[in-house]
């Protein structure tokens, strides 16, 4: 994971993130309001993210949302930048949480981020996400299958690219269900 971790001080890989989240929230505005068709007004909502570059703090710190120009039912695109509802941004959850490894704790150090919270996020990537629906659907695509006491260094050596900026953005893009709460167990 020493190669991706380079990706965690690169603040063109976070834009490009931010790019793929435009267009993901440009794709979820355009379809309108799920519940009366009517059309989608902005509605961002403000984060405090974690563990991105300070470069590119300010464009992490909205969430693309809309509301229901009738309903009023808010209507938030998936993101390849945040995983629901937690403070450290998608990428640092996903190369922060192997099972071991020296330069992943030299980088949990740099970043700031407690020994307690490395181990739930563990926790979470052996245990919750493999009940969500999104891995339920992810991992029969995925032959042979992905070892899940590896995860998520296994699901990320699955996918194809040229450049590991490629495979991580292609892996976060698969993980983008699992930012919206409504589709989370």
């Amino acid at each position: 994971m020493p190669v991706y971790a380079e990706l965690l001080r690169d603040p063109a890989f976070f834009l490009l993130l931010l790019r793929i989240d435009e267009e993901l929230a440009s794709e979820r505005r355009n379809e309108g309001c799920r519940q009366c068709g009517a059309k989608l007004h902005v509605a961002d909502y403000p984060r405090k993210p974690r563990g991105c570059p300070a470069a590119v703090v300010e464009e992490f710190s909205w969430r693309f949302s809309f509301t229901c120009s009738r309903c009023d039912q808010r209507a938030t695109s998936v993101s390849v930048r945040f995983l629901g509802r937690r403070v450290y941004v998608a990428v640092v959850l996903m190369l922060l949480s192997p099972p071991e490894g020296g330069a992943s704790c030299r980088v949990c150090k740099q970043l700031g981020v407690a020994p307690c919270t490395v181990r739930r996020w563990r926790q979470w990537w052996t245990q919750e996400f493999l009940r969500t629906p999104c891995w339920q659907t992810t991992r029969t695509a995925l032959m042979p299958p992905v070892l899940t006491a590896q995860l998520p260094a296994s699901l990320l050596e699955r996918i194809e690219g040229h450049s590991p900026s490629e495979r991580l953005s292609q892996a976060l893009r698969l993980l983008s269900p699992l930012s919206i709460a409504a589709l989370l167990p």
